[in-house]
């Protein structure tokens, strides 16, 4: 079987779209976490509400680096990966943005019957209303390109640029080791790579023939970007001089394994998992009171563990079964750094 074609393809936007969800989760990006403070003290008030508020509804703005890789924009520029974007087809661009989370099917039924959609305030109005959110988001990139990004890229872009010729030459040397050299989650053989994350993900190169490496100095502790057509996408990590490390786990981390460490409300949380309840039914299950189930659901709810929805006179609650598996993938990331630091963490000072 033929070894996959290996491409490095840096992408500013891209790495600009990594840079948000850094500022969002700044936290679990331990290498970027001292550029993330002070950016968040540098940017207008403004953006930095937006990025937190319309982030969560984007996957942490990830579901745009899916939709640059989709398009295959191939940009010089941020400013033009933001042309492209304004030119997508609305219907499309407010599928490309919901429509991992939800399906297609959905989405379609949703729009003709807006009513019947789960959905949030946001998502929906993305969906009802795409072509004004289309140039609030392209908007919105602009400014924070030119408040805080063009001058990160200008900085960062020599050291990209030498590390994506070295690798290059690296490939050429030895391609089956310089992939595995990658990242511990990444193990590359003839005819297929496979790669952690919540599971173990194996893709054919047969069926994906294309492999894109894109160096990154914003995607640590992450190495799958995206799955697109024929093609699989990876991040190779680009030290920067000042990429000062934060060792103490995250504050988020921390607070989540603090919550389900009540044996009440762990047990609840797998209620939820599986059924909705209200705070009354929870209540006479467990023989407490509605004051004690209460503040159970709130720490829940205030880690992202559960949500509500309101059903006519009651309100019910129900597990978020993906934060819980995330919680895996964020345990994991902690306790693998001091590996990640072997694979990765070579200054590139010349």
């Amino acid at each position: 079987m033929k070894m996959a074609l290996v491409s490095v393809d840096f992408s500013p936007f891209n790495e600009m779209i990594m840079s948000l969800h850094v500022i969002q989760n700044p936290a679990h990006h331990p290498y970027r976490l001292a550029w993330a403070e002070k950016a968040k003290n540098k940017l207008p008030q403004d953006l930095l509400l937006l990025i937190n508020k319309w982030g969560p509804h984007f996957y942490d703005w990830m579901y745009f680096v899916n939709i640059r890789n989709e398009f295959q924009f191939n940009e010089p520029t941020v400013e033009e990966a933001i042309e492209r974007i304004a030119l997508i087809p609305d219907l499309t661009f407010s599928y490309l943005l919901l429509g991992e989370k939800y399906g297609s099917d959905s989405l379609l039924k949703w729009k003709n019957n807006p009513a019947s959609a789960p959905l949030h305030s946001i998502e929906r109005d993305i969906l009802l209303h795409a072509a004004p959110w289309k140039r609030k988001v392209c908007d919105f990139f602009y400014d924070y390109n030119r408040y805080l990004f063009a001058e990160e890229l200008f900085r960062i872009t020599p050291w990209i640029s030498r590390a994506s010729d070295n690798f290059k030459k690296e490939l050429s040397d030895s391609k089956i080791e310089s992939l595995n050299s990658i990242h511990p989650d990444v193990t590359v053989t003839s005819d297929s790579i496979k790669i952690k994350k919540n599971d173990v993900y194996t893709f054919s190169f047969e069926e994906f023939p294309r492999l894109v490496i894109q160096p990154s100095t914003f995607a640590t502790p992450h190495v799958m970007l995206c799955c697109n057509q024929d093609r699989v996408s990876i991040a190779l990590h680009v030290a920067v001089p000042d990429s000062e490390k934060n060792h103490e786990p995250p504050e988020d981390l921390i607070t989540l394994l603090k919550v389900l460490s009540e044996p009440t409300r762990l047990k609840i949380l797998q209620d939820l998992l599986h059924h909705p309840y209200s705070t009354k039914q929870l209540a006479y299950k467990y023989h407490l009171t509605e004051a004690t189930v209460s503040n159970h659901l709130k720490q829940l709810l205030l880690c992202g563990l559960a949500e509500t929805q309101r059903k006519g006179y009651y309100v019910f609650y129900t597990g978020k079964r993906e934060r819980l598996e995330s919680l895996r993938t964020d345990v994991a990331q902690f306790m693998q750094q001091p590996v990640l630091d072997e694979y990765i963490f070579t200054a590139d000072l010349t």
